[in-house]
């Protein structure tokens, strides 16, 4: 039976939440957020690999993997107008819900050995199923902060969100190689379930007291105001370079190179690389966002965050050694880290409450974007060159400095008036 939640915990108040309740609230969402990430990583190590074994050409398992993304990006904005009509409770628990028949549909498609059907409408459902989880648990976080702790809230549930994905990867390889494949989906569909009813006890529904409906064309029309198209060009350019990109061209950098991380062979020296930044980016994003918000300085801590990136993907390029991509791939991870909450942040205090789950679904199409197009760009421009698409990827995170630059200066003269 649900908890039920104080009347005051059903609609946006004008004074933020308490600290120590806000950070609650945060905590109580990141179950959810933590497993979703886990239930799309975990698909990346087997999926493929039985598509093969069944006889699935190399083109329909591509179809399949990138069946999620592009669902995703489909889903988002919809997502958002939906978490603003009925609460971001019941879509994060309408998400996760999703994502339970999903590790369903392939552990069906395993058990059958007929899995293309299975793969193919397991991920396309894994794109809105994600994309609730994530979108409802971002505009949760910003209603659970307020103007006050916001920056906190955001920051441990976007850490929770960035370590899914790889700890889902690793996990999935792992538990495919001693308990089975099929057994591997049947404990993710038994850890999403747990989480679904953790998220529906547990997670206070939260909205604004007057939920207005917003039209697909008006949050896109919102995204043309100059504060609110600079946040999506940040949140493009970040996903394009740290989370598209690099995390899917480094085992390729790492074989070229001839590089070893701890004498461990490609996968395995790549596979730390990403988890180091990863772990970098993880650990950056609650203290940004606490920072931010004790300082006021959330548009000039993502200013920083892009300037640490962009040295970070020159080091990467040029720096032909473990060690220049441990230190370059620990700076991305630390300027990503500083940037993911921030941008959060900064939504939040542009957009009114009733409408964040739609601003909020529209962010997270910007980064869905340029996470897309990462790999396709990073791959096709490392054929001919291992550097070009580092530098390339720093160039495009430097252009869109000037967008933070302005933001902060737009800060500080709020600050002042």
């Amino acid at each position: 039976m649900a908890v039920t939640q104080p009347a005051a915990m059903h609609r946006e108040s004008t004074r933020p939440l308490a600290h120590d309740v806000a950070t609650r609230a945060a905590l109580a969402i990141t179950p959810g957020v933590l497993l979703s990430g886990f239930a799309g990583g975990v698909a990346f190590p087997i999926l493929p690999l039985v598509g093969r074994r069944e006889g699935l050409s190399l083109a329909f398992i591509g179809v399949i993997l990138a069946a999620n993304r592009a669902a995703r990006v489909v889903s988002n904005p919809f997502v958002g107008m939906l978490t603003d009509r009925i609460g971001g409770r019941r879509t994060l628990v309408a998400g996760l819900a999703i994502q339970v028949a999903v590790m369903g549909l392939y552990f069906l498609g395993v058990l059958t050995h007929h899995p293309g059907v299975f793969f193919l409408v397991g991920r396309l459902l894994h794109g809105p199923g994600s994309a609730a989880a994530f979108v409802a648990a971002q505009a949760l976080a910003l209603e659970a902060g307020g103007a006050a702790h916001g920056g906190r809230t955001v920051g441990i549930v976007r850490a929770a969100q960035a370590i899914g994905v790889p700890f889902g990867i690793v996990a999935g390889g792992l538990m495919a190689e001693w308990i089975g494949d099929a057994a591997t989906f049947e404990l993710a569909l038994v850890a999403l379930l747990l989480a679904t009813a953790a998220a529906y006890v547990g997670v206070p529904d939260l909205r604004a007291e007057i939920r207005r409906g917003v039209s697909f064309m008006a949050a896109l029309r919102s995204f043309a105001s100059r504060p609110l198209a600079a946040i999506g060009a940040m949140n493009l350019a970040a996903s394009f370079s740290a989370s598209g990109m690099v995390l899917t061209t480094v085992v390729l950098l790492v074989h070229d190179r001839q590089i070893a991380v701890f004498h461990l062979g490609d996968r395995g020296s790549s596979g730390a690389l990403m988890g180091w930044l990863c772990i970098a980016q993880s650990l950056t994003m609650p203290l940004a966002g606490a920072f931010g918000d004790r300082r006021h300085m959330h548009a000039r801590i993502a200013a920083a965050g892009l300037l640490i990136v962009v040295p970070g993907l020159v080091l990467v390029a040029l720096w032909q050694t473990s060690a220049g991509l441990i230190v370059g791939l620990g700076l991305i991870g630390v300027g990503a880290g500083g940037l993911g909450p921030s941008l959060l942040a900064l939504l939040g205090q542009e957009v009114k409450g009733g409408e964040r789950g739609a601003a909020v679904g529209m962010l997270q199409l910007c980064g869905d974007v340029g996470g897309a197009l990462g790999p396709l760009v990073g791959t096709a421009m490392l054929a001919t060159d291992l550097t070009r698409p580092y530098l390339a990827a720093a160039c495009l995170t430097a252009a869109v400095v000037p967008l933070a630059l302005g933001l902060a200066r737009r800060e500080t003269a709020r600050e002042r008036t």
